[in-house]
């Protein structure tokens, strides 16, 4: 059998994060909630409301009275990014929807600095650290027909410390995300958490420097929808810690449909909705980052 060694920093973010976990029920740190919070790199016209409200009337279409369909819509923006380059895609949902979320997918050798919500959308930046072009795509997904509104906290955090954005208990976490600025950290966790149904956004960085940096966390709250949600886990993947490029599913229950998943991996490079089934989120990671108990979680919804 073949002995692996784990890093010692692999170690440390394992028992940090299940000291977070435990931490979720008793607080944690300061928070900022707003609504669409403009990011450094988008140029923002109108101030945000402290809100944003769907505009569908549950139970009618406007027009004749037929019943709204409750649905989650992705919605995709692309941008092709140079050997050695980086680019921001924003993926835009309709005026009359929710953002409950986003995700991205690119080639091996896209490293995502920034995978977060923001005022036109879900906003993703990366950076091209292979030899050849690749493309970059940025999803948003987009909830219609049902009467609710979504919150975006925003909490700064050393990657040291437990870096997390918290919902209310009584709201639902349909997702979350990141973004850092600097070429010295890499992502290996961002995930949604449940202590015990899912209200808190968490993401774990590896630093590569010599000082302690900060890094922004988001989580998108739902509210006033009615909906049941629950957290479904990855228990059925296989961990292969030697692997490149693993990729794997997380799956709804039957009836439920995926809001936004995370992962656990180093350098992931697709963490989106399947293109054939709502129901799952795929992942693709460089390598695994295994942890007794594995992190990997995505929020499922029960829609009307």
């Amino acid at each position: 059998m073949k002995t692996n060694r784990v890093p010692l920093f692999i170690f440390c973010a394992s028992l940090a994060i299940m000291t977070l976990a435990c931490s979720l029920s008793t607080g944690g740190n300061q928070e900022t909630r707003a609504t669409d919070e403009p990011s450094e790199e988008i140029q923002a016209t109108d101030k945000p409301s402290e809100e944003t409200q769907a505009t569908d009337e549950p139970g009618s279409d406007g027009s004749t009275g037929t019943p709204v369909r409750a649905y989650i819509e992705q919605v995709s923006n692309q941008a092709e990014v140079p050997a050695d380059g980086t680019a921001t895609v924003t993926a835009t949902c309709p005026a009359d929807s929710l953002m409950l979320g986003g995700g991205f997918a690119s080639g091996l050798g896209m490293i995502i600095k920034k995978s977060m919500p923001d005022p036109a959308g879900w906003l993703v930046h990366g950076m091209n650290n292979s030899e050849s072009t690749l493309a970059l795509t940025a999803y948003a997904y987009c909830l219609h027909g049902v009467q609710a509104t979504t919150t975006i906290v925003t909490s700064e955090e050393l990657v040291s410390g437990y870096p997390k954005a918290s919902c209310k208990i009584e709201e639902i976490t349909t997702g979350g995300g990141y973004a850092y600025d600097t070429d010295t950290l890499l992502v290996y966790i961002s995930t949604p958490l449940e202590n015990p149904h899912p209200y808190a956004w968490a993401v774990y960085a590896q630093n590569l420097s010599q000082e302690d940096q900060p890094i922004r966390v988001y989580a998108v709250c739902l509210a006033g929808s009615g909906l049941r949600s629950i957290t479904v886990r990855d228990n059925q993947v296989t961990y292969v810690p030697e692997a490149n490029n693993l990729s794997f599913t997380l799956e709804c229950p039957e009836g439920a449909v995926m809001s936004q998943g995370g992962y656990e991996g180093t350098g992931a490079y697709i963490s989106r909705t399947s293109a054939t089934d709502e129901g799952q989120w795929e992942v693709q990671v460089q390598e695994k980052v295994y942890f007794d108990g594995s992190l990997d979680h995505a929020v499922c919804l029960y829609l009307p």
